[in-house]
């Protein structure tokens, strides 16, 4: 596998060559207001270039677009972007631990998300999935960059499909203060503020908002103990600034979270607060940029899980994190910043330290885990433009040492065929290089022939290592495993990005990935108990291979000043290639994420009349288990919001999800926790711009 890539690798060197005597088949225009041409991008290189540079996949939305969408939370905002799925639906606020976005077919809990540099996926639990991806105020947010393919040569662990960053917005000269209110279906409503202000060198930023809803069934036929699936939340993000001089800036932001949602049943919910802290330092010059990190993420969490009784949920144990914490720091500096040839270099470090225990409500059982994972990792990256900067060449590579310690387990009750046990395990120690390749060539100004290549890797979590996982009112149990071993993914793609006539802008990309130990349930056994429910004994293991191609597809066109028409189509192949511990299952796809996805939309803005933003959406070819025994066909459903400003200080919205009501499967299970959507969700509202 690994030499089938490194092949690819040497390919793309070869190609620089190659596309050097292609310059003189293209005509030299000058692009003029095309899309994404001026925007700018940090996440693929470290370093600020423009998107039509970058040697990946990249989509930045900006803070225009992002405040036109009818969606609160950034996993709903990128939920439409080609190579990107989105399994939960809008009316899901929380599943547990697992995040609901796939990219590029890597499966879940394999993206990475990241505020300002921060990492959110904390290593114990991949809490972002708790905090449903709305932990950040939508006012607050600058931008969104999504870079599709592996991420980890420079930021590390997780992001084997990709990295989705937060940008928050810096304070400005001119003061900026907003009261949005709102409500809908679901007896939903939601009240958020933000301001904005810079008095001298120093400014500050405030936002938050307050949401509480009685939520929606999420089955089809309700049994007499399920309930609506409520929520209630406060978010409030406050970030201050100085500037050092011109070319210097320090800036310190908080953020807290605090968050309680019913997952359909009375003694089925969960409460979690979040608190964040970050300082960011950088300082630019004519042969060096700086840039420092420094960072503490707190997570207090409980789940409170239950049992059916007849017709009654009731409490079985309440799931608590408590002293859950990630700290770290990253610093980094560019040299021969203003150079044809900048290079960064740096080291990242985080330190992730979690406690879990179980409360049962009828015994005096007790259960939990806990552990502890350092990572130590130095990067460089190096980019390199050649032919009056027509050609550039991006090469990086960053190397992790990961130290996993003080794991435990215990649980003084025998339960699934297991007897009690308290284990300690012994200190592990791991490590991984993740190389990458990047090529873009612009045969002239409006086109960019693009290749990358490189490796991404996952290491277990401290959750998928110690702790047992019990869901479905105990229909469904999965077993950890602390000799898991990290996820690797090997993985290239080559595409073209094209614009005509400064209003119509295409790009189509083709990747394909090798992966080995990815990390996956194994179905042990079945049970049937007297009501006829099924009860379902799974472990976590590693997978050989799964090999995984696709093609992106994106079209946009500006066909008038006030009217933009917009697509995307994504295929997508992940199969099982060996697994030999479950041999049944080769030759199956992966969970979750369909094969066929479109995105058909448009943008009407005009400021004297009305806004409008229309996306179609279609989904084909579902599977929901490893056996691949459960699937759906195909589906579609039709968003729409529409907004009227009125004298520049007064906006009413209106926000459509499903409008034409379709109900379909979001998620099937042989346990029969199957979940389906609400059907359509109707919420509208004021704004208001001082």
């Amino acid at each position: 596998m690994k030499r089938r890539v490194w092949l690819a690798i040497a390919t793309l060197s070869v190609l620089a060559g190659n596309l050097l005597s292609m310059g003189s088949l293209f005509a030299d225009e000058t692009a003029k207001g095309v899309y994404q041409l001026d925007a700018m991008v940090v996440s693929t290189t470290r370093t600020e270039i423009p998107v039509f540079d970058a040697p990946q996949s990249v989509t930045v939305i900006g803070a225009a677009e992002i405040a036109a969408l009818p969606f609160e939370r950034v996993e709903d905002i990128v939920r439409s972007l080609a190579g990107v799925y989105n399994f939960r639906h809008y009316g899901l606020q929380t599943n547990g631990i697992v995040s609901p976005l796939i990219m590029r077919g890597v499966g879940r809990n394999r993206v990475l998300l990241l505020v300002d540099g921060v990492p959110q996926n904390d290593n114990f639990n991949n809490a972002i999935a708790w905090v449903g991806w709305g932990h950040i105020p939508k006012e607050t947010i600058e931008r969104i960059e999504i870079v599709r393919g592996p991420t980890s040569a420079l930021y590390g662990s997780e992001g084997l499909g990709g990295v989705i960053h937060i940008i928050t917005k810096k304070p400005r000269a001119q003061r900026r203060t907003s009261v949005r209110l709102e409500g809908g279906s679901g007896e939903t409503y939601a009240g958020h503020a933000f301001h904005s202000q810079k008095i001298g060198d120093f400014g500050f930023i405030l936002g938050g908002g307050y949401e509480d809803s009685n939520g929606f069934y999420m089955t089809e036929n309700p049994e007499a103990y399920e309930i609506k699936r409520y929520r209630e939340l406060g978010r409030v993000l406050g970030k201050a600034s100085y500037d050092i001089g011109d070319r210097s800036e320090i800036s310190l932001a908080a953020l807290y979270y605090d968050y309680g949602g019913g997952q359909g049943r009375r003694w089925f919910y969960n409460e979690m607060q979040i608190d964040q802290y970050w300082l960011n330092v950088s300082h630019t010059a004519e042969a060096v940029a700086l840039k420092g990190l420094v960072y503490y993420n707190q997570a207090d969490k409980s789940a409170f899980q239950d049992s059916i009784t007849g017709n009654q949920s009731i409490l079985n144990r309440e799931e608590k994190l408590r002293g859950t914490y990630t700290w770290g720091a990253d610093l980094q500096a560019t040299l021969f910043n203003r150079s044809a040839a900048p290079l960064t270099i740096g080291v990242a470090y985080k330190d992730v330290t979690w406690h879990y225990n179980e409360d049962y409500a009828t015994s005096d059982r007790d259960a939990g885990a806990e552990g502890r994972q350092r990572f130590i990792s130095p990067f460089a990256n190096l980019d390199m433009r050649f032919l009056d900067e027509r050609l550039i060449l991006n090469i990086g590579a960053r190397y992790d040492w990961i130290e996993t310690s003080d794991g435990a387990n215990f649980d003084t009750v025998a339960a699934a065929g297991q007897p009690p046990y308290d284990v300690q395990y012994d200190t592990e120690r791991l490590e991984s290089f993740s190389p990458k390749l990047g090529i873009a060539y612009h045969p002239d100004n409006r086109t960019t022939l693009r290749a990358s290549a490189g490796k991404g890797f996952r290491a277990p979590t401290l959750f998928e290592l110690y702790k047992v996982h019990v869901r479905s009112a105990g229909r469904f149990y999965r077993f950890a495993n602390p000799d898991l071993e990290p996820e690797e993914i090997w993985s290239y793609d080559v595409g073209v990005e094209r614009s005509w006539l400064d209003s119509l802008w295409g790009r189509l990309t083709f990747y394909q990935s090798f992966a080995k130990d990815y990390i996956s349930d194994r179905l042990l056994s079945t049970q049937t108990l007297p009501n006829g429910t099924t009860r379902e004994f799974n472990q976590l293991e590693n997978v050989e291979e799964v090999d995984i191609y696709g093609i992106e597809l994106e079209l946009r066109w500006e066909m008038m000043r006030a009217l933009t028409l917009f697509g995307n189509y994504t295929f997508n192949v992940s199969k099982i290639a060996k697994n030999d511990n479950n041999p049944e299952t080769k030759g199956n796809y992966l969970t979750n994420d369909p094969r066929h996805k479109v995105h058909v939309g448009a943008r009407y803005a005009n400021p004297r009349w009305l806004d409008v933003t229309l996306l179609t959406n279609y989904y084909a070819d579902i599977y929901y288990d490893s056996a691949n025994t459960l699937k759906t066909g195909d589906y579609w459903t039709v968003d729409v919001s529409l907004s009227r400003k009125f004298r520049n200080h007064v906006t009413l919205f209106l926000n459509a999800e499903n409008i034409f009501d379709e109900k379909y499967p979001i998620f099937l299970s042989t346990t029969g926790s199957d979940t389906t959507s609400p059907g359509i969700i109707v919420s509208g509202g004021v704004k208001f711009d001082f």
